[in-house]
């Protein structure tokens, strides 16, 4: 008999529910079913209609007819799965290691660079109560992770490890060389300051000198008017041989992964100090990167700075802006057709067949 597991999405990370059914789906052992909210369901592209359900909230919704549950987020409207978590077995996964099970307090330096959200963040913290409400993440019966890195920082936290497990979830979908006579370098995810250091990317493109030609795409909503303006202005003033694409709006996941898919190298200048609610986070230890799975689904080579902890992938890194200027005014297509022969073992390592019955029987316990 088919394990039944129900997958709640009520807040965010729609690309990572849809890559719960790409991998689910494949399984012989599990049965499933997608519950989320209207506005999760609107950037939904990949799931059908027949394995969702939208709903309002998780304590009105019927859980009884599944064996178990996967919270796919829980930052927010704690109260809702209590009942949920006395019920029945639940893995929440945990996106946030300070926020949600080291309960780290709100830091000062956060509240004065993000005034932008001061009125939101206050309303969480004074109407919603999610700074005391936050622990109540502690009654579900397991916790998940979504890279190694992280889970070893729950091991040198001694919190929690009996009850945490690594999901690994990334997997390699295709593993080739983009046609393109144009080298193509994508930076994936939001243009944003808060978690990349895109004024340095900016402050490259714009010294860049390169002799081959590259198109730099930018493949994420613009933070705010200031970035979007600072685009613009790289796109009628940069070097003759570089060329620049960016968008102006949220990107359906289907779009998302066709762009990079035809990228020779994706471009990840992650910060290594951000923050999730006021509180501190730290990228590759208490925080993951969405640019990993993208590197590993694409079976591209990411360009990283050299203090995000090292990936079981082969990426390039760099330490300061001189490193990554160098690297982008050398790169060659041949040079990148030999850099990715060294890549090959770890797309088989993470073949889609390996990481899915290996998930599988984690699922299925």
């Amino acid at each position: 008999m088919k394990k039944k597991i129900a997958f709640i999405e009520m807040e965010t990370h729609s690309a990572l529910l849809e890559q719960w059914y790409l991998l689910v789906k494949e399984m012989a052992t599990i049965d499933f079913h997608f519950f989320v909210s209207q506005k999760v369901f609107e950037k939904l592209t990949a799931i059908p209609q027949q394995h969702l359900t939208i709903i309002k909230t998780v304590a009105t919704t019927d859980f009884s007819v599944f064996d178990s549950i996967i919270v796919n987020t829980l930052h927010r409207n704690y109260d809702d799965y209590k009942k949920l978590f006395a019920e029945k077995p639940v893995l929440c996964l945990v996106h946030n290691l300070n926020y949600s099970l080291f309960f780290k307090s709100i830091s000062l330096k956060n509240i004065f660079q993000n005034p932008e959200r001061f009125t939101y963040f206050l309303k969480l913290y004074l109407k919603e109560k999610v700074g005391i409400r936050r622990k109540e993440i502690l009654k579900a019966q397991q916790f998940g992770v979504l890279s190694a890195s992280a889970l070893e920082t729950i091991k040198k936290e001694g919190k929690y490890t009996d009850k945490t497990q690594l999901i690994q979830m990334n997997y390699c979908k295709q593993f080739e060389f983009s046609s393109a006579t144009t080298i193509q370098i994508v930076m994936p995810g939001n243009v944003s300051n808060k978690r990349k250091d895109v004024d340095l990317v900016f402050r490259v493109l714009k010294n860049l000198q390169p002799e081959n030609k590259l198109h730099f795409t930018f493949l994420g909503k613009p933070e705010n008017e200031q970035v979007l303006h600072q685009l613009e202005n790289l796109k009628a003033t940069c070097h003759q041989n570089i060329s620049i694409t960016h968008y102006h709006q949220f990107i359906p996941w289907e779009e998302y992964s066709k762009v990079i898919a035809k990228a020779h190298v994706l471009l990840c200048p992650i910060k290594q100090e951000t923050s999730f609610y006021w509180v501190d986070e730290v990228y590759g230890q208490t925080k993951v990167s969405g640019a990993e799975a993208d590197c590993m689904y694409n079976g591209k080579i990411g360009i990283f700075p050299s203090s995000y902890p090292k990936m079981d992938w082969y990426n390039w890194y760099y330490t300061d802006e001189k490193e990554l200027t160098e690297l982008l005014q050398n790169i060659t297509l041949g040079d990148l057709r030999n850099e990715y022969q060294k890549l090959l073992p770890y797309t088989e390592k993470f073949a889609f067949e390996k990481v899915k019955n290996e998930l599988e029987i984690k699922l299925a316990m």
